[in-house]
């Protein structure tokens, strides 16, 4: 019995390594967790393959039909980053640089959102 036990955790743990790392979709895009670190970007494949838009960490990201919106914590700092893409314009051939616009401080972002209506944040991490 305990190693029919066993035998399960052992499947169930394998399974949830295997599995699907994205902790958020939109589209093509996605956050996924790789490595230790949480990122942000546009998918290429079904596999699991991405081309980055913003690097760790991501703390809240959002979507409507014409931006992505990400905010980012400033590696060993409390400080704050904020991104957007616009949807229209990316490809997974363009670079993160070529594409995506930022970093902004949040009255910047604030500003920039009243003039292109961005979607809120609509999910925290």
């Amino acid at each position: 019995m305990k190693l029919a036990s066993s035998i399960i955790v052992i499947i169930i743990v394998l399974l949830l390594i295997w599995s699907d790392s994205n902790m958020w979709e939109d589209g093509a895009y996605a956050v996924y967790y790789i490595d230790g670190d949480i990122k942000l970007g546009i998918k290429i494949d079904d596999k699991g393959s991405f081309h980055g838009r913003v690097d760790s960490k991501i703390i809240a990201v959002g979507a409507n039909e014409n931006y992505v919106v990400a905010k980012q914590l400033i590696t060993g700092s409390d400080s704050v980053s904020y991104f957007y893409i616009d949807k229209k314009k990316d490809n997974i051939y363009l670079n993160p640089d070529e594409i995506t616009e930022g970093p902004y401080t949040e009255l910047q972002f604030k500003n920039l959102s009243q003039k292109l209506n961005f979607p809120n944040f609509s999910k925290e991490f």
